[in-house]
């Protein structure tokens, strides 16, 4: 990292400022500028120290830069480049943070004076909050994230990127813009879509009186759908070619379980089953993803006045922070679940022990959802 003595970072939200953080934490010894349309997003990087300087203007953040780094919805991209193109230096390295790579590969050869410094990205790490607020030192800490050369792309471009990287403990996987886009559109954009309409789907039915039926099974597979509209909108209209193939195919998928149901072939649904589960057992534990997964814990305690609180009292003073709390099909004067989901793993692990200890009647924990 010594290589670079200014980064600048355009956008200060949950993306861009927990790169900043990472890139502080970790001890970079150079200058970081800041810049973000939201004042009071700037405001609170520069109180936590995530930026050293709070820019006025893109062209003001970029002058003088080594690298910039681009962490902005995708919509705004061409507006980006237009405004920083006169203030890049032919050494200067770009690099963005976006999770749609052709479409942002295009708008960088269009704008770049020197286009064999622009090297794409995108983190493997998200979360469902959004701002400044939000942004976290670890958000990328054993997160994979990809990079998109392509064959004008300078190797020291990329190399310098890639140091970034693994400076703030990421791994870096090299792929074209082309391939990073059909591995997404298949293992998160279609999923999420896929989410989206299984719970669109009790609406269009007009079975939302479901919804206080749906177990861990529903939740879990629709845990997605909660990401930002907004933000979703974009990655899926920016990615659509991908996205459109990927349902061709799970069309085509569905459309022959479906026959295989009306036939009636026992052996066909049960290898259908089991080759899923094979594949999906073999996924990486610990990966981390748009929405964090959680630590779960599910207490079985009679539904009774002080039973809530005396679980968080034990969690507050244990300094234990508690993401999520909820009871399941509590019952009056019954035995009710209490799920508690908790970030992180180390905390969940505590906790559980802790509840052991206090004679607390444990159904089961679980590392949700990739996890498990």
């Amino acid at each position: 990292m010594d290589q670079f003595g200014r980064i600048a970072i355009i956008g200060m939200g949950l993306i861009g400022g927990s790169l900043a953080l990472a890139i502080k934490r970790k001890g970079f010894n150079g200058k970081i500028t800041g810049i973000d349309r939201s004042v009071s997003s700037l405001e609170q990087a520069k109180a936590v120290g995530a930026i050293d300087t709070a820019a006025g203007s893109i062209k003001e953040a970029v002058t003088h830069a080594q690298m910039v780094v681009i962490a902005v919805p995708i919509e705004h991209y061409g507006q980006v480049f237009a405004e920083m193109v006169s203030c890049l230096s032919e050494e200067t390295i770009v690099t963005d943070m976006g999770s749609v790579k052709s479409y942002v590969n295009d708008i960088a050869l269009r704008y770049m004076p020197n286009r064999a410094n622009f090297v794409g990205g995108h983190p493997m790490a998200g979360s469902e909050k959004a701002g400044m607020k939000a942004a976290t030192p670890f958000l990328y800490e054993n997160a994979y994230y990809f990079l998109t050369p392509t064959e004008i792309t300078s190797p020291e471009a990329v190399s310098k990127v890639r140091s970034l990287i693994e400076f703030i403990g990421a791994y870096p996987v090299l792929v074209s813009p082309e391939e990073h886009d059909s591995i997404a559109a298949k293992i998160s954009h279609l999923p999420h879509l896929l989410a989206v309409t299984l719970v669109n789907m009790l609406d269009r039915e007009n079975r939302l009186d479901y919804l206080p039926f749906a177990g861990g099974g529903f939740r879990d597979i629709t845990r997605i759908a909660s990401g930002n509209p907004d933000m979703w909108k974009n990655i899926l209209n920016y990615n659509r070619e991908d996205l459109i193939q990927s349902i061709e195919e799970f069309e085509h998928m569905l459309k022959d379980f479906k026959q295989v149901l009306v036939n009636g072939d026992m052996r066909r649904i049960f290898e259908t089953l089991k080759r899923a589960k094979t594949i999906r057992d073999s996924i990486p534990k610990h990966s981390k993803d748009y929405m964090p997964q959680l630590y779960e814990i599910f207490v079985s305690e009679e539904d009774r006045p002080g039973v809530l609180a005396k679980l968080t009292r034990l969690m507050g003073e244990n300094n234990i922070n508690i993401s999520e709390i909820e009871i399941q099909h509590g019952r009056e004067g019954e035995k009710g679940a209490i799920r508690m989901g908790i970030r992180s793993y180390k905390e969940g692990e505590k906790a559980l022990n802790i509840l052991k200890k206090e004679n607390f009647a444990l159904v089961y924990s679980k590392w949700n959802d990739s996890n498990e």
